[in-house]
């Protein structure tokens, strides 16, 4: 497709070549590239609003391409917080807030508290703080923000035989860092915090 060659063939002792991928990228077919410098288009109208997530144990979309495209949105946005407050507005936490799901496969399971109410695998309730979706209708319709979405584990994956974790999961550019609780197992919610050093949930 990229060279319009039916029958190009790359050799298989041809080592990569950035070459073709940059070649794919010029043509960029049907304007599929998806890594804009800024969403200003998007940010500018109002009540628009965007919540991202995905599984850093994703085995299909690594997650580390998500984590480039919040940077370089950054560079644009700025989304460094102030010092005065843990969770300060920015311009891009104004209207984006990313959150990574430790413990998540491709947008579901996985040995982490994966369920955020995005699938049918269970019921976290309708409410900002444990389903993402309710979390983004509160931000788009009452200007709530959300700074943690509470991840749920249940046992075998059957919501019927209880609960086995629960962890609030960090927007960027904070990180889960265990504090300690009660058994000190790290399978309650308030066995972690959210601070703000190197990347990662």
């Amino acid at each position: 497709m990229v060279f319009s060659s039916p029958t190009f063939l790359l050799p298989s002792s041809l080592p990569f070549n950035t070459s073709l991928s940059t070649a794919a990228q010029a043509l960029n077919p049907f304007d599929v590239q998806t890594f804009p410098s800024n969403l200003t288009s998007f940010s500018s109208l109002p009540n628009h609003k965007l919540l991202i997530y995905h599984g850093l144990q994703d085995n299909q979309i690594t997650s580390f391409s998500t984590h480039r495209l919040y940077h370089h949105l950054s560079l644009s946005h700025s989304p460094s917080p102030s010092s005065s407050s843990p969770f300060s507005p920015a311009p891009l936490d104004s209207f984006l807030r990313y959150f990574p799901i430790s413990g998540m496969f491709h947008c579901s399971t996985g040995p982490g508290a994966w369920m955020i109410g995005q699938s049918q695998a269970g019921n976290t309730g309708w409410n900002a703080e444990s389903n993402i979706l309710a979390a983004l209708v509160a931000w788009v319709e009452n200007d709530i923000a959300p700074e943690t979405i509470e991840g749920t584990k249940w046992v075998n994956d059957d919501e019927d035989e209880g609960v086995l974790r629960q962890r609030k999961h960090c927007r960027l550019p904070w990180r889960n860092v265990y504090v300690g609780a009660k058994g000190g197992n790290g399978t309650e919610a308030g066995s972690w915090k959210c601070v703000l050093g190197r990347d990662g949930a």
